[in-house]
């Protein structure tokens, strides 16, 4: 090989190829960047999701609990069990 073309290739190794890896790299680094924030999106819906079916169970329970009824209900229960006597 002759002087010019050991300039060329170490001018390559040195500056030309470094760039390509970098470019590579950052394109990664993007691209990992946008899938993780897909992945946050998804999770975060999937959380409000539960979050108003936990929602919208208490709110039935809420209903049960205040019902007049079932207040009832429990209050006889508890009259129709024998008292418990201390020893």
């Amino acid at each position: 090989m002759d002087q010019g073309m050991i300039f060329v290739l170490v001018i390559l190794f040195a500056f030309v190829l470094p760039l390509v890896f970098v470019g590579i790299w950052t394109g990664h680094k993007k691209d990992m960047a946008k899938m993780n924030t897909e992945l946050n999106n998804s999770e975060k819906q999937k959380i409000a999701n539960e979050f108003e079916a936990v929602k919208a169970r208490l709110e039935v329970l809420e209903a049960i609990v205040t019902d007049k009824k079932y207040q009832l209900n429990e209050e006889i229960d508890s009259l129709r069990q024998p008292a418990k006597r201390p020893n």
